[in-house]
């Protein structure tokens, strides 16, 4: 049996999931051939030069945990002999308070990040090497096709077709589909035919309420080549992270939540690189840069806007009427504050083979069960991305504090002291919704959620023009409210 697959997106879930399928087309005693064809808007970066085209495609460094690392080593040889030479293995970790270095390589408690493995790789590197492999292994396959810029223009689920066009011809075709996999990001043209078809699906699409910058410099000596820093409140207003690269540079990101966007000093807004340079010298406590360092990264600070990414929930990840599955940002879209959304796609095209093996390629079987199974991570992944945090810097800093203390404390008493969400969220044997209920049980979601939410719909009131800001409430307006109160008083009394 032959069964036509197309995967749309090339980015970590859609492309691991085809290394996957390939080698099941492996496996002689399979009764399913996977006829895969994927379709991506962007160019091949598998035919890019690592070392010199593929440069000009940094984006940001994101890291592999152990959930993301075991996805990838399900197929042999991809992450020794693809990905292994394009990142970073993480060594140590460290989080500055102000020019305080906390942290370090090794020892820590059973919990510790330093004692789970990480991997840390610019996302459009690893996207790269896994089409590399790809277009080493798969390119000459009769079950193979891709179809790179190329946009997805619309899903006739009823029909069980997609309509693309070639973005170099403008030539349109209708390709026919057995299984069609949504791996194609926020803005998902395939989950659109769950819109369509299912009353009963639920979608929220919103941003992750941070704007933020990354730029790529030259690794001071000061820091660590295989270390990983968090820098809370690093800049006023701010908190931000560093990251080691491959070529002895590091990647450096700071952002802030949009209700202080007032606050923000207006020299961290200029367009002028000397201004920003000037800013970060006099605001950057963690450490210092070399003068070229300042220079380097207030080039790049001007030249770019600021970013936002988006969210997305969803309360099924499947239609079987559709033939249609989705996985990775079409499906749980997440704020990188924790570092999870890679590794929950890679996570979910796992998962997905593993159930072609347990119901033996039954897709009536393996499409309700995936859905069973991710929809809890999903959503965990993206309320702990969006809650374990607080928009509320004061508030940010003590659950910080009482982050360490607890983590300390749960290393020196296991027994009576539960342990640090925090620290558990990259651990392989833990599920994302499992760290969900600990920091539920903990009481830290549901602090921060009602906090996040008030600040979120504030904003919202006041950037949509709900509620005006007045200047002042002049004369009249506070004898009003005097003599209001007076009432208020006169009445207590009588009442008395």
């Amino acid at each position: 049996q032959t069964r036509r697959v197309l995967i749309a997106g090339a980015g970590p879930a859609g492309l691991l999931l085809q290394a996957l399928l390939h080698n099941r087309n492996k496996n002689p005693a399979s009764r399913v051939k996977y006829d895969v064809t994927l379709v991506e808007s962007r160019t091949d970066l598998g035919k890019l030069d690592p070392k010199t085209e593929l440069q000009a495609y940094r984006s940001w460094m994101i890291g592999l945990s152990g959930h993301g690392l075991e996805a990838v080593r399900s197929v042999p040889g991809l992450y020794d002999e693809y990905l292994a030479n394009v990142g970073i293995l993480l060594q140590e970790a460290y989080i500055y308070i102000g020019s305080k270095k906390l942290g370090g390589g090794g020892g820590g408690g059973e919990e510790s990040p330093t004692n789970q493995e990480g991997f840390i790789v610019d996302r459009n590197f690893i996207c790269a090497a896994m089409a590399r492999y790809a277009n080493d292994h798969m390119s000459n396959s009769e079950h193979y096709h891709s179809k790179y810029n190329t946009d997805m223009l619309y899903v006739d689920h009823e029909n069980h077709r997609v309509l693309i066009r070639n973005k170099e011809t403008k030539e349109e075709e209708y390709i026919e589909y057995d299984l069609l996999v949504g791996a194609d990001g926020v803005r998902s043209t395939v989950r659109e035919a769950l819109v369509k078809r299912h009353f009963e699906f639920e979608l929220q699409v919103s941003d992750i309420f941070n704007d933020f910058k990354a730029v790529h410099i030259q690794r001071p000596e000061c820091v660590s080549a295989s270390s990983m820093s968090l820098l809370p409140g690093s800049l006023p207003y701010f908190n931000g992270i560093c990251l080691p690269e491959t070529g002895d540079m590091i990647n450096l990101s700071f952002g802030f939540s949009r209700n202080n966007i007032d606050k923000v000093a207006s020299e961290i807004k200029s367009v002028d690189p000397k201004v920003i340079a000037q800013y970060f010298k006099d605001n950057f406590k963690a450490f210092k840069l070399s003068e070229e360092g300042y220079t380097d990264l207030a080039e790049q600070w001007v030249n770019q806007r600021w970013n936002r990414t988006g969210m997305v929930h969803c309360n099924m990840y499947h239609s079987l009427p559709c033939k249609i599955v989705i996985m990775g940002d079409a499906a749980h879209a997440t704020s990188p504050s924790i570092g999870m959304g890679m590794n929950t796609a890679l996570r979910d095209a796992q998962k997905f083979n593993e159930l072609l093996d347990k119901f033996d390629d039954d897709l009536e079987k393996v499409l309700p069960q995936y859905s069973k199974d991710r929809v809890p991570e999903g959503n965990a992944l993206t309320d702990l991305a969006l809650n374990l945090y607080c928009f509320d810097t004061s508030v940010t800093m003590r659950s910080m504090i009482k982050s360490l203390v607890r983590s300390g404390l749960h290393y020196l008493l296991p027994k009576f002291v539960t342990a640090e969400p925090n620290f558990l969220i990259g651990d392989p044997k833990y599920t994302l919704s499992q760290v969900y209920q600990l920091a539920t049980e903990q009481g830290i979601l549901s602090k921060h959620r009602v906090i996040n939410d008030r600040i979120r719909h504030e904003c919202f009131e006041r950037e949509s023009g709900m509620i005006v800001e007045k200047e002042g409430r002049g004369y009249w307006g506070y004898v009003t409210v005097l003599v209001g109160a007076a009432a208020c008083g006169a009445a207590l009394v009588v009442g008395k």
